[in-house]
């Protein structure tokens, strides 16, 4: 049977970030991931640099501590042959000293060997070719002339180790005049050093980065269960808050800080759960008397409407119902219109419940018309028509008046177009102004159509009813009085479709 090798140290970690982000995401910590990552990180990268700095410093202090270890083992290797070299000196056994300079060359950190004479000749060395020569060696030279106890010439990154000692020997100084019977020249080959140092600095990193993985490791799992977990499980609840959701309770039994906060958070979520209630309780019972007094208003609003504008249909020729019927033509063109991109700004849903109730205030001006020219049964003379113009004015006067008592208000705006340019047309020929296009307001120009449409449609005392079909025909094509070009387009173009329509409203409310 073969048996399952045991997960490495970093199967390990993945394995704890899976199980941690587990937590997190069933805490709630999705939304805390971030804060998450960023303490994980600057973790990191704190151990990084307290790890590199600790490697750095221990790194040069290693180095430092090698290198005078390698060459007091060389000088100490110098300091045990000095005694015996300086006997054979004396004696002049230049052969034993060969040999024992070839024994001590051939240990394999040991590249050069040399003994030298006090004028610098080579007397042996571990290469024979230099005995008898003079090689010189600036360390060899600083003894002689200084008389040192020792001189190093060292640069370990650049493999470089040479070591110079004296040689002491009494009856040689006494023949060459000095104390000084002869200079020991070691050259070192520090590349087996240097090897054994990078070996050993490789052995200390790895050492380090699994300290400090170790640490890392045991920091977060740390932080994961007295800091991530709860503040994810806080976080978690001021979303479900902020939600609307006030019944919010966070389960966390430890008595530590975040106990103690997460026991206050509770508090304070019970509370707000209470006063929400309350509140709730509160909106409610205000917004059942708001949508109480809203009818109330809409409904007095609705009936100071018509009955102005009842007050006007009663001083003329034209019946009850056409305030009524105009009223749903310009609703029925609005709702058509509301999609198309000219209009769809203006044509809120609101905007259109507003033009249609200010639509019955088309003709309130009429009010201010003398019954001699409002109830004439034929035509106008020129000097009459103008008089009688002049009820668009009167109408937009009468709304200024109110406007200037009782404020400004959308519904007066629209009233206020309606009644002063219903009778304005697309190219500019209508009345009381001569504006034309898209000066006109779109409410007037909504009220344009449905008024003219209901004109030729209903019986005066003055002309005969036209059938639906002749009233869509004069307004499409003309007749002389009536243009195609006294509209805008788009508004023709939606009375063509909806034309129906209007002809349903009119049979709805038709006179008997």
């Amino acid at each position: 049977m073969i048996k399952k090798k045991p997960a490495g140290i970093w199967q390990k970690i993945l394995n704890y970030k899976k199980e941690t982000q587990e937590k997190l995401d069933f805490y709630g910590g999705t939304v805390f991931s971030s804060i998450y990552m960023k303490i994980s990180l600057g973790i990191i990268a704190a151990i990084i640099v307290i790890n590199l700095s600790a490697f750095s410093m221990l790194n040069n202090y290693s180095e430092e501590y090698f290198e005078n270890e390698y060459i007091d083992n060389f000088s100490s290797t110098l300091s045990s042959l000095n005694w015996s070299t300086s006997v054979l000196l004396e004696n002049y056994d230049i052969a034993t000293l060969q040999r024992q300079i070839e024994d001590a060359g051939s240990y394999p950190d040991i590249d050069t060997i040399r003994v030298y004479s006090p004028d610098q000749t080579v007397i042996a060395s571990n290469y024979q070719e230099e005995i008898g020569k003079k090689i010189p060696e600036p360390s060899v030279k600083e003894i002689i002339n200084k008389n040192k106890f020792r001189h190093i010439d060292s640069d370990f990154k650049e493999g470089k180790l040479n070591i110079a000692m004296p040689i002491k020997g009494a009856e040689y100084s006494r023949i060459n005049n000095s104390d000084i019977s002869g200079v020991f020249f070691l050259k070192s080959n520090v590349d087996n050093a240097m090897i054994e140092l990078k070996n050993s600095k490789i052995y200390f990193l790895e050492k380090t980065v699994a300290l400090g993985i170790t640490l890392l490791i045991f920091m977060i799992i740390i932080l994961t269960k007295i800091l991530f977990i709860p503040i994810s499980k806080i976080n978690r609840a001021i979303s479900s808050i902020s939600s609307g959701k006030f019944n919010h309770n966070i389960d966390y039994n430890s008595k530590n800080e975040m106990g103690y906060l997460i026991t206050e958070f509770n508090s304070m979520a019970y509370k707000l759960h209470q006063r929400d209630s309350l509140l709730k309780e509160h909106n409610q019972n205000l917004e059942k008397k708001v949508d109480e007094r809203t009818k109330e208003l809409k409904l007095t609003q609705e009936v100071t409407i018509n009955s102005l504008a009842y007050l006007a249909e009663m001083r003329d020729n034209e019946t009850g119902n056409h305030i009524l019927r105009t009223k749903r033509y310009v609703k029925a063109l609005a709702e058509h219109l509301k999609d198309h991109p000219r209009f769809r700004e203006a044509l809120t849903n609101k905007n259109i419940e507003l033009i249609s109730k200010s639509a019955p205030l088309h003709d309130i001006g009429k009010v201010g018309i003398s019954d001699a020219i409002l109830l004439k049964p034929g035509r106008y003379t020129d000097e009459e028509f103008e008089i009688m113009k002049k009820h668009t004015i009167y109408g937009r006067d009468a709304i200024i008046k109110s406007e200037k008592k009782n404020g400004v208000n959308t519904f007066l705006k629209f009233a206020e177009e309606i009644s002063y340019c219903h009778h304005e047309k697309f190219d500019g020929s209508g009345y009381p102004k001569g504006i034309s296009g898209e000066d006109i307001p779109l409410s007037a120009r909504l009220m344009t159509i449905a008024d003219i449409y209901d004109a030729l449609i209903s019986k005066r005392v003055y002309k005969k009813a036209f059938t639906h079909e002749e009233a869509v025909k004069i307004i499409t094509e003309g007749d002389g009085r009536t243009s195609p070009e006294h509209f805008d387009p788009d508004i023709l173009k939606a009375f063509t479709d909806i034309q129906d329509q209007f002809h349903k409203i009119y049979l709805e409310l038709k006179e008997d």
